[in-house]
């Protein structure tokens, strides 16, 4: 049995239900099909790392579309699920390639039929006992539709509402996916209107996360705190941002097998006032700010942090009193955040709190700024899930109310330029400050599940001091 959990981990993820994984992504795949009442077919990624750019390579253990991953465990390219509410036979078949042992000896162990071994294995593993070759979906898909009353199926791309218009992401496989199926269902002369697209019934069901997501997401934040407290122990020994950046990694890595939740930004001085910074290869210096964002996954849920921290251990007085301004507002949004609420709202918590804090304990004690943005540089949130980002691309979101289970980050950000002369002594930096945990909603309130991970002066500080006794 230990063997067998080995082989398969790498192409069934089980999100941590263990025995009843297969009893919870069939309970999901029910749900979808009652809120829809329809034909569905949805596709996984087709094609893995180097599959259409030669030579390319992820560096993730998951190369999966999230929601194939959250219907079924199934971290494998090129894999179809259909669903037939409506089928008294067989409501799920999955669709994969054929076994392919030659290809298992380059890559490892993959679903696959054929042969009465391999179908026993996808049938054990993933709990769906209908499972075909992926060669066969169109003329299964053919046959299913032509039996359905109403003309009618449905699939997954992802739309949204930018300036008043319906909008959809063209440039990935679940677009390719729906304009082949369209390109078929011409040809079965079904009705126009035929494809309907499931994304809102699928992100309403996805979304809420339950006990065993919110577990991994737990999992995730710990290691992701672990490998931050090492390295603010450690940074004596570092003199550049890549230091910075292998050492946290490597603190991180060794502790999940799941993989980063995307590349860490490591920004200091002047480059932590660029948003996205990847470039993380500069010198710095004492009298600075670090800024990093970064994370690891725990199975499909991920840690999405940053902290800010002086590079010499203390703050400056000037840094101290924009640190805290920051913090304040990300204080306010976890103590206003519940569900009920709605991001934008959110959003006006955070803005107002700290632009009223510039005003009072900056420019009143005679201050000057000039920021790099009108109003606010970014929202202070987005939803996370089966992805980093998760929800609609376009964070249509934002407008309605948040459900209890819904996890988003809370980011509130200062970045520009900023002078000050305080006990006679003149500050002038160009800073970039971010503090960002990851909440949890409840009815009543939110589970800050990034609360251990040091945020105040005072912890930042301590843990600092420890590196710099060990000089």
């Amino acid at each position: 049995m230990k063997t067998l959990k080995k082989v398969h981990t790498g192409i069934f993820r089980d999100g941590g239900a263990g025995a009843f994984a297969k009893r919870r992504f069939r309970d999901r795949r029910k749900k979808l099909m009652a809120a829809e009442g329809q034909l569905m077919a949805i596709t996984g990624v087709p094609y893995g790392p180097g599959g259409k750019t030669t030579w390319s390579y992820a560096h993730s253990p998951t190369y999966q579309e999230p929601a194939m991953m959250y219907l079924t465990g199934i971290n494998q390219n090129n894999v179809i699920l259909l669903l037939d509410p409506n089928s008294k036979v067989s409501d799920e078949i999955l669709f994969v390639d054929s076994k392919d042992r030659v290809m298992e000896f380059w890559e490892g162990v993959r679903f696959g039929v054929g042969d009465d071994q391999s179908l026993k294995e996808v049938r054990s593993v993933t709990g769906i006992q209908d499972v075909r070759d992926i060669s066969e979906f169109k003329d299964v898909l053919k046959e299913r539709f032509m039996k359905q009353k109403k003309k009618m199926m449905g699939t997954l791309w992802l739309e949204g509402i930018r300036k008043g218009k319906v909008v959809s992401i063209k440039t990935d496989h679940n677009f390719d996916f729906k304009k082949k199926l369209e390109g078929w269902l011409r040809s079965w002369k079904a009705p126009k209107a035929a494809l309907k697209n499931i994304m809102k019934n699928h992100f309403k069901l996805r979304l809420p996360l339950d006990k065993y997501d919110i577990a991994n997401a737990r999992k995730a934040q710990d290691i992701t705190n672990g490998g931050y407290k090492v390295m603010l122990k450690n940074f004596r020994n570092f003199n550049n941002e890549c230091q910075v950046q292998g050492f946290l990694e490597g603190q991180m890595l060794m502790n999940t097998p799941f993989g980063l939740s995307y590349p860490s930004i490591v920004a200091s001085g002047v480059n932590a006032t660029i948003l996205h910074y990847t470039k993380n290869d500069d010198d710095f210096s004492k009298n600075e700010m670090m800024l990093i964002d970064f994370g690891v996954r725990w199975m499909t849920m991920h840690a999405d942090i940053t902290r800010t921290f002086p590079v010499s251990g203390r703050f400056n007085p000037m840094q101290k009193i924009l640190y805290e301004i920051v913090l304040k507002a990300q204080v306010a949004v976890e103590k206003t955040a519940r569900a009920g609420l709605t991001i934008e709202e959110l959003n006006t918590v955070c803005w107002d709190t700290v632009n009223q804090g510039l005003e009072r304990d900056f420019k009143a004690i005679g201050g000057k700024l000039k920021l790099q943005y009108k109003g606010r540089p970014h929202g202070v949130s987005h939803l996370m899930g089966e992805q980093e980002h998760d929800g609609d691309p376009f964070r249509n979101y934002a407008q309605q109310p948040m459900r209890p289970g819904w996890m988003i980050s809370n980011e509130p950000g200062l970045y520009g330029e900023f002078r000050l002369r305080l006990n006679g002594k003149n500050y002038d930096e160009k800073i970039g400050i971010r503090i960002e945990d990851n909440l949890v909603m409840t009815a009543t309130g939110c589970l800050n599940l990034s609360s251990k991970i040091p945020r105040t002066v005072k912890q930042i500080e301590k843990l600092m001091a420890v590196s710099a006794m060990l000089d």
